[in-house]
């Protein structure tokens, strides 16, 4: 039987400073997996536009894609990137795709547009800003808990928890029950975790 060990501890307003602070270390720090893709809900960037509206110019019936009518309806990062994705796809064998802007495009792929570069996540549909986080967290007037949630590597292994996404997943689908369990109303609970891929005792943290 696998051993799960969990360590739960709240902290007062007056017993906790600098904790914004340590939600930074534990989203950054090294051996943190980089799972947060909140950034794809933040709004579009101008660069996405400039490229969306030559998209539009050199192929006329991408207007008719479904993702060209996500994106009107909700100008993110994430449903700009799938239609830029899916339209040069669509289009690879077009000579306009010879044109630098498409080829640099292809070359960089911006990942970095879609992805965060922290290990904080939250529930799905949330954006994340780190900096954000950190100062709520410094400003709350009542209580923190933290906690931390671990595996040894080869009972991670085993059942499938030896990476973030699938901790995370996991997480998504326990808040009511964390809801209940720390006696915080839905509506007034909010958590943050990040997944640590240590060598020997995979585990999560929430600040």
């Amino acid at each position: 039987m696998a051993k799960l060990v969990t360590k739960f501890k709240f902290l007062k307003p007056g017993a906790r400073q600098g904790l914004g602070g340590y939600a930074k270390y534990i989203a950054t720090r090294d051996g943190v997996e980089k799972i947060d893709d909140t950034k794809r809900f933040a709004l579009v960037t101008w660069n996405q536009k400039k490229l969306i509206a030559k998209i539009l110019r050199d192929f006329p019936d991408t207007k008719k894609m479904l993702e060209y009518e996500d994106y009107r309806q909700k100008q993110t990062i994430g449903s700009a990137s799938e239609f830029i994705s899916r339209a040069i796809e669509d289009n690879a064998a077009s000579d306009a795709m010879n044109a630098k802007t498409y080829a640099d495009y292809i070359a960089t792929r911006p990942r970095a547009e879609r992805f965060g570069s922290h290990g904080l996540f939250t529930d799905d549909g949330v954006q994340v800003n780190l900096a954000e986080v950190s100062w709520e967290i410094n400003e709350y007037g009542g209580n923190v808990w933290t906690a931390i949630i671990s595996l040894r590597r080869k009972d991670a292994e085993r059942l499938g928890f030896d990476n973030g996404s699938r901790w995370r997943d996991m997480l998504r689908t326990q808040t009511q029950e964390l809801s209940e369990n720390l006696r915080i109303p839905m509506g007034h609970l909010k958590w943050f975790a990040a997944f640590h891929n240590e060598s020997h005792h995979p585990h999560l943290v929430r600040p």
